[in-house]
């Protein structure tokens, strides 16, 4: 028995519209397989924070590491100049070397200078210098400074001492390297050593006068060393006659 006409139309119908659905659906064509792996928008800008996070890691440990480097850089330096220092000046042929260089002693010359000069005291001159070079490191002879009994011109000798007489002072005789032999001491200029030479003078009393003439520096008198303690009148007789008038 053959199917009714409006029955048999629906089925057409229905088979030709899924004939054209299939067709129309291979005619689509397939999504790329690259599209499908790309990673969506979260996952994109997940993966940029932590690329972001990695070059700035890598830049602060670069940054820490120049600092470090110059530090040990600058504490090497501060070590080798120390060193330096303790070590002295060296010379230039051995400027790798440890061994520092001394000037030699034969350079310089030490003397005292004693006297009628501005400042007396024991200088430490080049050993070429002369008599009128440690008079004038002693800041130069004073006004009442008798100079003539002096060789102003006579190389220096290491340990010596220069005397600078006054004017009508007894001249004195002196030896390069010896001490002058005086015939009577003055007070306002005499070392301590002068003034030992005195009887009843020691060392103490020596460095009092001294002392004294530090607020006194013209002593006029024998007299006047009656001020100083330890000074009275029986010492001072006992004294007068080596004293200069």
């Amino acid at each position: 028995m053959n199917p009714p006409r409006w029955l048999a139309r629906r089925r057409m119908a229905a088979l030709t519209k899924a004939v054209y659905d299939s067709a129309l659906q291979e005619d689509e064509p397939p999504e790329p397989t690259a599209l499908r792996l790309l990673p969506g928008g979260a996952t994109a800008a997940a993966l940029l924070i932590v690329l972001v996070l990695l070059a700035c890691i890598g830049v602060w440990r670069h940054a820490t590491a120049a600092e470090r480097a110059a530090a040990r850089e600058a504490e090497q330096s501060a070590h080798q100049e120390a060193d330096t220092q303790e070590q002295g000046p060296q010379t230039p042929t051995s400027r790798g070397a440890n061994t520092p260089t001394n000037t030699p002693a034969t350079d310089q010359v030490i003397v005292y200078v004693s006297g009628a000069v501005t400042t007396p005291g024991v200088l430490t001159l080049p050993a070429s210098s002369r008599v009128v070079d440690a008079i004038t490191a002693a800041g130069g002879a004073r006004e009442d400074a008798n100079l003539d009994t002096i060789n102003l011109a006579r190389p220096l000798v290491d340990g010596e001492h220069i005397h600078v007489g006054l004017i009508g002072e007894p001249e004195t005789t002196t030896a390069p390297g010896e001490a002058p032999t005086q015939a009577c001491v003055r007070l306002d200029t005499a070392t301590a050593t002068d003034l030992q030479t005195l009887p009843g003078i020691g060392p103490a009393l020596a460095s009092r006068i001294i002392d004294y003439r530090t607020t006194h520096p013209h002593i006029s008198s024998v007299d006047a060393l009656d001020e100083v303690p330890g000074i009275g009148p029986s010492l001072i007789e006992k004294i007068r006659p080596g004293v200069c008038p």
